[in-house]
């Protein structure tokens, strides 16, 4: 069988979870699991509360224990209303620090120069904030019936790659759901990978979406060795296609972990949008079993 029709006929194995989340998982701060990993938190995770008081909410997300940030938002050259210099300070003096910076660029609807010039801001003020990463984070090719279409966007990553060299950054591409769907027998997904320059595009798999959407997440981190530099990592269930709080739901997570160095990653953020508790209370939960858990190495 080869890799493209194992890829589209290898389903994630279902394993009904046997735990219920309960009140007393949620650990108080006098108990705080202290952990010197590279745990890394999407903010996107907080959106309600970093809408209402984005200070104390970094505050709140120091305190659990997280050390790199990976923002969203990037807007008229700044992140939550700081510029890049400032938010940088404000995270350094929380002991943490912004490594990777979620964002979206016109260029895929609007090829202009001006479009491009709006992409080199981005780059110039997300490099200016310490990061390492820029990230595709929505799917511009939500609505493609053709397989023309997918190879163009491709086309587009290599060159959004080659001009975030320039700035000294890594540009990554975020998964959804769609890009998992046929389009002209072929899944899009696995053209990206394969029409992109892994010297300039690689790819934030995000396990959740790929486990909701039934396809074989650790299929692909093991036939596409080094495309894989940093991931979000959240649990599901892939009956309700809601995120759980770690392990409690069907991903396999130490499965993924133990893929790390094969896949090429480097960095990983803890990304929940759903929640059975607070916001803050399923993300300190998801840090403390990422600390806890032997099979995370760092």
């Amino acid at each position: 069988m080869n890799r493209r029709n194992f890829l589209k006929t290898t389903t994630l194995a279902t394993v009904a979870s046997t735990v219920t989340p309960g009140s007393m998982l949620f650990a108080s701060s006098s108990n705080a699991v202290t952990s010197k990993k590279k745990i890394g938190i999407q903010l996107y995770s907080l959106r309600d509360d970093m809408a209402k008081n984005a200070d104390a909410t970094l505050e709140a997300v120091a305190k659990i224990g997280y050390s790199f940030i990976e923002t969203y938002g990037y807007s008229e050259g700044k992140f939550f209303g700081k510029t890049p210099k400032e938010f940088s300070r404000q995270l350094n003096d929380l002991g943490m620090k912004m490594t990777s910076s979620h964002t979206g660029f016109g260029i895929y609807q609007n090829d202009t120069p001006e479009a491009w010039d709006a992409v080199k801001r981005n780059m110039e003020d997300t490099r200016e904030a310490g990061s390492k990463w820029i990230v595709q984070a929505g799917y511009p090719g939500g609505g493609y019936t053709q397989l023309s279409q997918v190879e163009k966007l491709a086309g587009i990553f290599n060159k959004v790659g080659e001009l975030a060299k320039t700035f000294d950054l890594k540009f990554a591409y975020h998964n959804h759901r769609e890009e998992f769907r046929a389009i002209e027998d072929q899944i899009p997904y696995q053209k990206y990978i394969e029409l992109t320059d892994p010297s300039l595009v690689t790819f934030q798999m995000d396990i959740g979406h790929v486990a909701n959407e039934m396809a074989d997440y650790r299929a692909y981190l093991k036939l596409y060795p080094g495309r894989f530099g940093n991931l979000h990592i959240r649990d599901t269930n892939v009956k309700t296609k809601v995120a759980t709080e770690f392990g409690h739901g069907d991903v396999a997570l130490e499965e993924v972990f133990n893929l790390f160095q094969h896949a090429g990653v480097e960095d990983y953020y803890v990304e929940q949008e759903e929640y059975n508790y607070t916001p803050l209370e399923s993300l300190k939960m998801c840090y403390d079993y990422l600390a806890k858990a032997a099979f995370v190495k760092w």
